[in-house]
């Protein structure tokens, strides 16, 4: 491969090329500088920089032309149809069968933002400061004037590249800008992505705008948003734009799924809760609405949501889920993170290459060869689950939930019980402001009198020290006017709340105001221990991932022990708080319970005194442990009827495709013989884990409690255009051939053998480079 079109100094191999490609996929931190210095140690030569520029331009050409080639073997397998690739992303998801069990979920996807693969934009010089001064009344104004938090940056030196990769999986700007905010206002009167009914509203929100301003003037794209579907493979990509999560990235995803695949979808997101209200608010909730498309929270991020989101939007709570975690965003980005150092600094059309390179053959190559050890996984898992049947069943029974519907009701009751704590009746809230008034005016009135009573009185030990009749008159004036000022507070409140008898300590209504302003403080105790303990929670994550560096791990772990220190004082503001409530106390709280809450939901169960629940049988530990194991055997039960429905279609896909590649090898190979070969090795790619396959699917096959149909099924294959009919072989001249040229099935068995070997041999002259290297470096 040259390295430049003209005259060139300087070829690389294509097996070096390919070494390189492969080895960067595999391991993206490997960068092209790395790459060459390595191949001038193993030749012995220096390295140069220019070696590394003359290589980047052969890898670019490179892949422009397995690009052009893959174009061509996909046009001829009729595949290049704009939406192919996301119709048969995931097999299990995707290759539908003939009188297959309909799931509630027809299809089961995760989608999440992640800002480590950013590229820095390319901008001319910035611009020299202005001289006010010289300037005179030109100068701009201090509103017109460059401040300290928005620096002077240089225009963008970027060309214009509209090259574009990932055909109907990479969404184009275009795409996604349809879908922002300012757009749905004017299509949407009355817009809004907040609703104040959700419980998890004010929980969780995007970042700032003004907060990430700087970093979004150096970088261009500031991160990418993907959907996943439930086994891994890349549905969709969009390039985050100079902002960080915005409700456009995860509305354009929707609507391009709610668009190929229809109805019955189960969307998981971190946000899930508050984004279903997006949905709905936006000009794709009628759509959303008629497919039947639902928002659901992942089992990891529900940790931080509260008890009542848990009870509407948690996987483990959904019906027809199964044991589906939604979070499988988090598990590729923990992945695809090495690759942000390689990216940094590419164009535009680099980087969205790189990373399109990057997914896809990690789905070809990791994914896929993966896929029927998930399947075989997840059902060992599921059947595990439902042996604890009978004793998920006994305890239930020892709690008085004789049959399924109790339990199902504790749920429901629970999510009423916390409903009605979502808001402060605004009654109650008017007895408490003006039970506080009252409480200052008591104050004020103990203070005046207090000055009322001061008297100076002149002795001869007091003779000739200095006169506070000045000072006492002062304080005795400024007590009457605070007097007078929170008096005329309460007036005014009386007013409003119609009271014509001011209350008193001994009255009823007193006591009552005093009760709710004791539970007020008492909640606002909870949520200050609260969230330190979601700090802490996240803290202990984020130290226990890999790839954190040792600095960071230190000032987690002073963070951390920071953190310890704030909620025990909380805690003893919790307990000093929940011992003054009346009538009842309220429970006392641990340092061992608080650390090992698992849930930030657990908190929910303590806010409320205006009833007790604590006789109630959802609120008991004990029914609250059995009723989630409840739950998961459910689970486990759907999550096997949807492994009986996945199984066969992977097993048929493996089947149908190396069958319908056969067939098209062998009609294009009779026009155009090179054209073929590029299909058989797209064949043989396709293939490798065939067999890997097989032996995993005879395991699942041989589960004691496997209990799947047939395992293969019939495909329901969508309409297709009319394929182009093959061209007709030239018809044979009229003269008289001799023998031996015409075609014999030896010979054309011979010419098949010779190409499958010359298959065998360019497959294996990939690595020729290293075998090369490996000798060189024995012999020197």
């Amino acid at each position: 491969m040259p390295c430049a079109p003209f005259s060139p100094t300087t070829a690389i191999s294509l097996q070096t090329l390919e070494v390189f490609r492969v080895t960067h996929l595999r391991s993206p931190h490997l960068s092209i500088h790395s790459f060459v210095k390595s191949i001038c140690d193993m030749h012995g030569v220096p390295f140069k920089p220019y070696l590394s520029r003359q290589f980047s331009i052969c890898h670019d050409l490179y892949l422009s032309i397995r690009a052009g080639v893959e174009a061509r073997v996909f046009a001829a397998l009729r595949r290049d149809g704009p939406d192919w690739r996301l119709k048969h992303a995931c097999p299990p998801c995707t290759y539908v069968l003939e009188g297959e069990l309909e799931l509630k979920f027809s299809m089961l996807y995760t989608v999440d933002g992640n800002d480590s693969l950013k590229r820095i934009i390319r901008r001319d010089p910035a611009p020299a400061p202005i001289d006010t001064d010289a300037l005179g009344e030109s100068a701009p104004t201090a509103s017109q004037a460059p401040t300290a938090s928005e620096p002077i940056l240089g225009e963008s030196s970027e060309g214009v590249d509209t090259r574009q990769v990932g055909k109907g999986i990479y969404l184009t700007r275009e795409q996604v800008d349809q879908w922002c905010k300012e757009i749905m206002e004017g299509l949407v009167p009355g817009y809004d992505e907040d609703d104040e009914e959700n419980p998890c509203a004010e929980r969780w929100r995007n970042m700032k705008v003004d907060l990430t301003k700087k970093m979004w003037g150096v970088f261009e794209e500031t991160g990418l948003f993907l959907a996943l579907c439930r086994h891994g493979f890349v549905l969709l990509l969009a390039d985050m734009v100079r902002s960080g999560e915005l409700s456009k990235y995860p509305l354009a995803i929707v609507a391009k799924m709610l668009e190929v695949f229809g109805k019955d979808l189960g969307l998981g997101y971190d946000i899930g809760c508050r984004f279903a209200t997006t949905i709905r608010r936006s000009s794709l909730g009628k759509d959303a609405a008629r497919c039947n498309h639902r928002c659901l929270v992942g089992a990891f991020h529900g940790h931080a949501h509260n008890r009542l989101c848990q009870s509407r939007f948690l996987a483990i709570y959904v019906a027809g889920l199964g044991l589906e975690d939604l979070e499988g965003c988090e598990r590729c980005f923990a992945k695809s993170n090495a690759l942000a150092s390689s990216i940094r600094y590419m164009s535009v059309y680099h980087r969205r290459q790189a990373i399109w390179e990057y997914f896809r053959h990690t789905d070809k190559f990791e994914t896929y060869q993966n896929l029927s050890t998930f399947l075989l996984n997840n059902y060992k898992q599921a059947l595990a689950l439902l042996d604890t049947r009978p004793a998920v069943a006994a305890a239930l029974k020892k709690l008085g939930a004789e049959d399924e519907e109790t339990v199902e009701g504790w749920l429901k009751e629970e999510g009423e019980y916390l409903q009605g704590l979502s808001k402060e009746p605004l009654q109650e809230t008017r007895e408490m402001e003006y039970y506080k008034l009252l409480m200052v005016l008591r104050e004020s009135e103990q203070k005046l009198l207090a000055a009322s009573q001061i008297f100076s009185i002149q002795t001869p030990s007091t003779i000739g020290l200095r006169d506070k009749t000045a000072s006492q008159e002062t304080a005795r004036r400024h007590s009457m006017e605070s007097h007078r000022r929170d008096l005329l507070a309460v007036q005014l409140m009386e007013k409003q709340m119609d009271i014509e008898k001011r209350w008193t300590p001994e009255c009823e209504e007193w006591e009552a105001a005093r009760e709710m302003v004791l539970r007020r403080r008492y909640q606002r105790c909870i949520d200050t221990l609260e969230g330190l303990v979601v700090a802490r929670m996240f803290e202990l994550t984020k130290m226990n991932m890999s790839q954190t560096g040792y600095s960071l791990r230190k000032h987690i772990a002073n963070a951390l022990k920071a953190r310890s220190t704030a909620i025990r004082v909380a805690l003893v503001k919790y307990n000093a708080a929940a011992a003054a409530l009346c009538p009842e106390p309220g429970r006392e709280l641990s340092w061992e319970e608080v650390v090992e809450y698992a849930f930030l939901a657990d908190f929910d169960l303590l806010r409320d005194t205006r009833q007790d629940i604590r006789k109630k049988d959802w609120a008991k530990l004990a029914a609250r442990y059995a009723m989630d194991q409840y739950f998961k055997v459910k689970r486990a039960e759907e999550e096997i009827l949807r492994l009986n429905v996945e199984i066969p279609r992977l097993a048929t896909f493996i089947r149908d495709e190396e069958a319908s590649l056969l067939a098209q090898e062998a009609k294009i190979r009779f026009n155009d013989p090179h054209l073929a070969h590029q299909v058989t090795l797209y064949r043989m790619e396709s293939s490798r884990f065939n067999a890997h396959h097989a032996s995993i699917l005879e395991d699942i096959y041989s589960l004691k409690g496997f209990t799947g149909g047939p395992p293969f099924g019939i495909h329901t294959k969508e309409p297709t255009p009319t394929p182009t009919p093959p061209l007709p072989p030239p018809p044979l001249p009229s003269v008289h051939l001799p023998e031996d040229s015409i075609p014999q099935s030896e010979k054309e068995l011979e010419q098949e053998q010779a190409g499958e070997d010359e298959d065998v041999s360019i497959m294996g002259a990939f690595f020729s480079v290293l075998e090369l290297s490996l000798d060189s470096y024995g012999a020197s």
